[in-house]
């Protein structure tokens, strides 16, 4: 799975497999976001019921510049 090839907003089933942490782990960063109201944890953002993480957002986490451009030296 390839940063560019995502979609704008993920799933929290994708950011599982991007960051490779279990699916609790993953709800109780978003969840300390929201309680946090932005200063701790994974941001995510509500579409109705749906909670999506944005992509640039895990990229900054991940210390990734989401504008960088992307060599094919690099692709995975």
């Amino acid at each position: 799975m390839r940063f560019e090839d995502l979609p704008p907003f993920l799933t929290i089933k994708q950011v599982q497999e991007l960051t490779q942490l279990g699916r609790a782990q993953v709800y109780a960063l978003v969840g300390r976001y929201r309680e946090t109201d932005g200063k701790e944890g994974m941001p995510v953002t509500e579409f109705g019921r749906n909670l999506r993480v944005p992509k640039a957002a895990l990229m900054r986490m991940a210390l990734i510049d989401p504008d960088a451009e992307v060599s094919d030296d690099h692709a995975a």
